[in-house]
């Protein structure tokens, strides 16, 4: 029998590593899971008491590893495996037995830290080849287990298309090739790194589903991995592990959809919109603990729409006027931010007649840019950064340059209603003096120029994927054009700016800026909704305005209002002849 041949596992797994002994504890969970329902049948009866005496065992020595374990003895996860193995001792129903392994799967995975899907995109090219190369022999080129040398083992090599594995996704062919199954041919796989451990185990996954995907290995790898986490996510909600299932359906679209996105947003904006609104609606199904069959019935539409994806992406590549165009618009659409705030702290600086303020200035954005610069040409390390890790840094970013902004802004706002213009400008370069707020005007300029250019080499990294020959050259002509006519328009700007009166100056100066905190705030905001780490409601509005940060949620659009009520009340208790600054008129 193929599964007493498992227990031979347990030596090596006495002697692993904390990591190694997790995940395989994790592999043998997922194993009860599937395979208790050979050994016990609904009505609490032995169907095979080989297997049965199996799964008695196998429990067994899983809770005597855990209990030595100094990170889980003790813990609820402990109190599961109890469970678990008074439920297999009393012949509890499959059902029950397989619900109760899954949680406990599903809690071990997120109290140990274990990745159930890869860091990287998935290569299903590099997944074959080494298929070809480790697997062939053996299983056969469609996975079948009839591969020249089948007949030479017992138990024979696995039939990947076999329905007796339904259910089984890439991680639990991760684990078999990252663990082995001592005692028969399948050996660990301990050559390979982990990237082509998880591109073997999705190629074994596709060889299983019997599919034959046309997309790019790139764009399919992050759709596979998309598909993967809504499956998971959709089997936990099901065994009631409501936080992995809010874990995975967040990891569809951070690890899946979200290094798509500045692909499909230049193919379709609407669509791309369309997908990341399903995405989040399972979230927030997920979080209302909605009836299955309703979650279910929006995974499956979400799986359409993740297919529909696929399409958009594997389409020709498009015109050379086309890739200049959107190009351009990318460059022009994300610089019209960080030129609109340099135009106004350049106006405001030079009235302070201060040179280390306009130089402070001048080296944020310019710092910024060089960051740009290098990520672009030394590493492309924001493609390789998980989808995680750049909506967290959009966030961070943007909401701190808000804080930096409605700091900067609300001093200039009330410095332009005193009464007394003299003593304002005394003040004022006594300020310019200062290092501190000099230091926060090159950090103001720093931030609000970091947070375009991430998301400018975000997307234009995308599209130059696509782009060869002439149409990288069209996608540089682009930039190129966009960048010129927002340096041309900035220069006319400053120019102009130096004729405006100071005191006006000012309160122009100030209401921009609160402009632009509310259109980052609205924009950080989101972004950490894309993380999970802010829930997301949504208010049936209907609408989506990306360029003003406007977004159909009540977080975004609470902490919008509530920012525009706070720089209402500002004002009115300026403008009162009692309160505020106005009282300094009176000397």
């Amino acid at each position: 029998m193929k599964k007493i041949l498992l227990i031979l596992l347990f030596p090596w797994f006495l002697n692993a590593a904390p990591a190694d002994q997790s995940s395989l504890t994790v592999h043998l969970l997922n194993y009860i899971a599937s395979d208790y329902a050979g050994a016990v049948g609904q009505n609490h009866q032995v169907l095979d008491a080989f297997e049965y005496e199996e799964q008695v065992e196998f429990v067994r020595k899983i809770l005597d590893q855990v209990r030595e374990n100094a990170q889980l003895k003790g813990t609820q996860i402990e109190n599961q495996i109890v469970e678990i193995q008074k439920k297999i001792l009393e012949k509890a129903p499959p059902q029950v037995v397989k619900q109760l392994a899954e949680q406990t799967s599903a809690a071990l995975v997120q109290k140990m830290g274990i990745s159930t899907v890869p860091k990287h995109s998935v290569d299903l090219a590099s997944g074959k080849i080494l298929y070809e190369q480790n697997c062939i022999q053996c299983h056969g080129a469609e996975g079948m287990g009839d591969g020249p040398s089948s007949g030479n083992f017992n138990p024979p090599p696995t039939n990947f298309t076999d329905g007796k594995l339904e259910g089984k996704g890439p991680f639990h062919f991760f684990n078999v090739i990252k663990l082995g199954v001592p005692g028969t041919a399948m050996a660990a796989f301990d050559h390979l790194t982990v990237d082509e451990m998880w591109n073997l185990s999705f190629y074994v996954s596709e060889l299983h589903k019997g599919k034959k995907s046309k997309l790019s290995s790139e764009n399919q790898g992050f759709l596979l991995i998309a598909h993967q986490a809504l499956d998971d996510s959709l089997k936990a909600y099901q065994s009631g592990d409501f936080q992995s299932a809010r874990n995975f359906a967040v990891s569809a679209y951070l690890d899946g959809v979200e290094p798509m996105e500045p692909k499909l947003r230049v193919k379709d904006s609407k669509f791309a919109s369309q997908l990341e609104q399903s995405l989040m609606q399972i979230r927030k199904k997920i979080e209302e603990r909605v009836p299955e069959l309703e979650l279910a019935d929006l995974a499956n539409k979400t799986h359409g729409l993740l297919e529909q994806a696929g399409q958009l992406v594997s389409l020709q590549t498009p015109s050379l006027w086309f890739m200049f165009s959107v190009s351009f618009g990318i460059f022009l659409r994300e610089a019209f931010e960080a030129a609109l705030l340099l135009i106004t702290l350049l106006g405001v600086v030079r009235s302070f007649g201060n040179r280390s303020a306009v130089i402070a200035v001048h080296s944020g954005w310019g710092l910024a840019l060089l960051l740009g610069i290098l990520a672009w040409f030394f590493s492309g390390w924001v493609l390789v950064m998980t989808g995680a890790q750049r909506e967290l840094l959009e966030g961070g970013v943007s909401l701190f340059a808000v804080l930096l902004l409605l700091y900067f802004g609300l001093w200039m706002h009330r410095k332009s209603e005193i009464g007394k213009w003299r003593k304002f400008i005394q003040e004022m370069v006594a300020m310019a003096k200062e290092r501190k707020n000099i230091f926060i005007l090159g950090s103001i300029a720093f931030m609000g120029v970091f947070r375009e250019v991430f998301e400018t080499v975000v997307f234009l990294r995308a599209l130059l994927l696509e782009a060869g020959g002439n149409h990288q050259l069209a996608l540089g002509f682009g930039v190129l054009t966009a960048f010129t006519l927002v340096l041309v328009l900035s220069w006319l700007s400053v120019k102009l700016s130096a004729r405006i009166p100071v005191r006006q100056l000012f309160m122009i100066s100030s209401w921009i800026m609160f402009f632009l905190s509310f259109i980052l705030l609205g924009k950080g905001i989101h972004a950490l909704q894309e993380t999970g780490l802010v829930p997301v409601t949504e208010m049936g509005l209907g609408f989506r305005w990306d360029v003003l940060g406007v977004y159909p949620f009540t977080q975004t659009l609470g902490a919008q209002l509530a920012l525009v009520v706070f720089l209402l009340a500002i004002q009115w208790w300026d403008s009162k002849p009692f309160g505020g600054p106005a009282k300094e008129s009176a000397s």
